[in-house]
């Protein structure tokens, strides 16, 4: 098992070495911080930290990571914060965090993050996203999954126009989406799960560019608005959405491809509607 003095010294030994792109660092259990020579990695391109419980903050030097394409940190149940210098990470593609119940926050230099393609965070303990969110002006692909206390998410969203994937999951608390959702001109894939929804705001109807919808585990949805109509969606899939009650008639379900609707059981109007060409459609219906 690797002690901090000795990762340590082993980030040191190849802290100028010009061609180390890639450092792993994985089921250290006794490491509490990460060192500050990994700084020195100044041709570092992907790391990785996963398995470390006990690792509590991230040093200030990670800004220095002038190259870094690629941050992952899974499993790190003690980190509490991560340092405001991350917004100095002017490569970074790919940000990803993954099993940090006790992470509170992201840094307010967040926004900094110019080239941001993917935002991935699962389970931690966010109340809220940085407003700076809004400023990525290259993301695309934005996952927030299973941050129970968040309960709105910043209306700065709606300024994401390169967005083409967002997926919302598992937010008990989150009543509502945000009012800005329809300045998402570019997004194609929609994805709701387990959130205190009772309805998708009226703007859903402007996404234009929305193919792929999908709304899960939904318990206080009843209806979906009629205008949703207007998509044209090649995929659309509702699963335990026990209190919904219709499906809009003015779906054009001749053009969607895949069809899927589980566990839906007050669901009556699916088959209501008249005669629809099914012709390459995919189509499953469980009640």
């Amino acid at each position: 098992m690797n002690t901090p003095e000795k990762l340590s010294n082993k980030v040191g030994q190849v802290g100028h070495r010009e061609d180390f792109r890639h450092l792993s660092i994985s089921d250290c259990e006794k490491l509490e911080i990460l060192p500050e020579t990994v700084g020195q990695l100044e041709r570092l391109k992907y790391l990785g930290i996963g398995g470390c419980p006990n690792l509590k903050v991230l040093p200030d030097s990670i800004g220095q990571l002038k190259c870094l394409q690629r941050l992952k940190i899974m499993g790190c149940e003690k980190l509490e914060t991560l340092s405001e210098t991350l917004g100095e990470l002017e490569s970074l593609f790919t940000l990803e965090i993954r099993d940090c119940p006790n992470l509170t926050s992201l840094p307010m230099s967040l926004g900094k993050l110019k080239c941001l393609h993917s935002l991935i965070i699962g389970r931690a303990n966010l109340k809220a996203l940085p407003e700076d969110v809004g400023t990525l002006e290259r993301l695309f692909d934005l996952r927030i999954m299973g941050c129970e206390k968040l309960e709105t998410l910043p209306e700065t969203l709606g300024k994401l126009e390169s967005l083409k994937i967002l997926e919302i999951r598992d937010f008990p608390n989150l009543t509502s989406l945000l009012m800005s959702l329809g300045k998402l001109k570019c997004l194609y894939s929609l994805i709701i799960g387990r959130a205190n929804l009772k309805a998708l705001p009226e703007d859903v109807r402007t996404l234009e560019r929305l193919s792929d919808l999908r709304i899960m585990g939904c318990e206080k949805l009843e209806m979906l608005l009629e205008s949703l109509g207007r998509l044209e969606l090649s995929h659309l899939e509702i699963r335990s959405c026990v209190n919904l009650k219709a499906v809009p008639t003015s779906l054009k379900l001749d053009e969607v491809q895949t069809l899927i609707i589980v566990d839906c059981q007050y669901l009556k109007s699916v088959t209501q509607r008249p005669k629809v060409e099914i012709g390459l459609v995919h189509v499953l219906v469980v009640f």
